[in-house]
């Protein structure tokens, strides 16, 4: 039988093995700045200490012989003493040091109680077991609770290894990813490759090779720039304070005596209506006079600088926030082999310069059909990225469908004014004349259409339609993106 207090592990049992884990140099630091992190790491420890006290259950208690002589010694009577001392007495002088638990001190104490209960002192039997069973039932307690920390210790050893492990995994995505990483906590729960099947080792190979192909990250990051900011203009009112060489007199100034007028002012008044307050017939009359401001006072005015505020209106410049990202990716059969992984990792630092850039992303992969993906909200669309990064291209060539929903996206609110990027060889035919129409419309709607042709064989007259060419030639590692233009020029 198992104690129920020792299947149900002391909850404080755990609290140095947390500590212990908690103190990790690098699990602090991330998750000191990450708040979701934080949650996931404790429901990560929780999750431990569950197991762990599921284990202790299924172990069974090692102290359980003990645990039965202890409740039995708890029920004894005086008359069955020395029945149940001669079993319990030699399996505790085995068990425990006599400095550690004296036995013959509390045999003697027994027999004095027994030998002296009849009538000569009060009877103490009671007393001296539960002085006994006290002392048994701490040194119990102790080596459970040893046995039980030595256990939680070396689980926590094992779930350490594999926690550290992974907090180190996460710290390098973390420098890998930047700035993906808002959430530290989701992409640590996408991690769990036990529980959700998502190969982080793809987002690890495209920033690794974005690091090393600078040609591509400087592309990325001239599209980031590309994105021409038109000037509006609006009305402001502004108000500054102008210094005018004009004089303007005040009346309360004493400074230069211009006549005499009626007014309620005692220090400026004359002295003849001082004289009033000599007599006490003409006392009632002055104080009318100043009450209805009509002493005869002395009138006074000075001058001093004027500084008036003027109020004009100017036009103040309002520039447009660069616009949201909308990316056609070819993944057609065609594009199977390095073509594929430029336009991926291409495709990966676009994203990173939108997510830098708080600006919205959405991806249209096609070939001969189209998917999309909106990317703007990583936390929820992280795991279709990886998707995307993952699969493989195949299929035949069809880019109608793909710039239609380019430019229905433009349509959207959300999506005005966007950069879209078409990433493919362009081994394809040219738009028709309805979409070359509504591409026309949409640049006058500051819309920019940017291509990326990928080696050296596409179709020249599709991408007349495009505001910016590159081509990003395969073949030379030296200076691989150029203008399409001045490459045709050298051809």
């Amino acid at each position: 039988m198992i104690d129920d207090s020792f299947s149900n592990a002391d909850p404080g049992n755990f609290a140095d093995a947390v500590e212990n884990i908690l103190s990790y140099k690098t699990l602090r630091e991330l998750s000191a700045n990450d708040s979701s992190l934080a949650e996931q790491i404790d429901r990560e420890i929780q999750a431990f200490i569950r197991k762990t006290k599921r284990e202790l259950t299924q172990i069974g208690n090692p102290f359980e012989t003990e645990q039965t002589y202890l409740r039995e010694f708890e029920q004894i009577e005086k008359s069955n003493f020395q029945k149940i001392w001669d079993t319990t007495a030699p399996f505790l002088q085995e068990t425990y040091e006599q400095t550690v638990f004296n036995m013959e001190f509390y045999y003697r104490q027994f027999h004095e109680t027994l030998w002296l209960s009849e009538g000569k002192v009060p009877l103490h039997f009671e007393s001296v077991k539960e002085h006994f069973t006290e002392k048994w039932g701490g040194l119990l307690f102790q080596k459970q609770t040893l046995w039980e920390l030595k256990f939680i210790d070396e689980q926590r050893k094992e779930f350490c290894k594999e926690l550290y492990k992974q907090i180190e995994e996460l710290k390098k995505l973390q420098t890998l990813l930047a700035p993906f990483l808002g959430e530290l906590g989701r992409l640590w729960d996408m991690s769990k490759g036990r529980r959700q099947k998502i190969n982080l080792d793809i987002l690890k190979k495209y920033a690794e090779l974005l690091q090393h192909d600078t040609s591509l990250r400087e592309l990325a990051e001239m599209l980031g720039r590309m994105h021409i900011v038109l000037k509006e203009y609006e009305e402001e009112l502004f108000a500054g304070m102008v210094l005018k060489p004009d004089w303007k007199t005040g009346y309360a100034h004493k400074e230069d005596l211009i006549g005499i007028h009626e007014s309620g002012d005692i220090s400026s008044m004359l002295p003849s209506e001082t004289a009033l307050l000599a007599d006490t017939t003409t006392e009632q009359l002055f104080y009318k006079k100043f009450a209805e401001k009509k002493l005869q006072t002395f009138e006074y005015q000075g001058k001093f600088l004027s500084e008036e505020e003027d109020r004009r209106m100017r036009q103040k410049a309002k520039e447009d926030k660069k616009g949201p990202f909308i990316i056609c990716v070819d993944t057609s059969g065609s594009m199977h082999g390095t073509p594929e992984t430029v336009a991926k990792t291409l495709c990966f630092a676009i994203l990173k310069i939108a997510v830098m850039d708080n600006r919205k992303c959405y991806l249209i992969s096609f070939s001969t059909g189209i998917e999309t993906l909106n990317l703007t909200d990583m936390k929820n669309s992280f795991d279709k990225l990886i998707a995307f990064l993952s699969m493989s291209f195949h299929g035949g060539t069809d880019s109608m469908p793909a710039m239609h929903e380019a430019l229905n996206m433009l349509k959207d609110g959300d999506y005005k004014k966007a950069d879209v990027v078409m990433v493919s060889d362009f081994i394809m035919p040219a738009f028709d004349a309805q979409m070359q129409n509504d591409i026309r419309s949409a640049k006058e709607n500051k819309t920019k259409f940017h291509s990326i042709m990928i080696g050296s064989s596409g179709n020249d007259s599709i991408i007349e339609d495009f505001d910016n060419n590159w081509i990003y030639d395969i073949h030379n590692k030296g200076c691989v993106v150029q203008m399409i233009k001045d490459i045709r020029k050298l051809a």
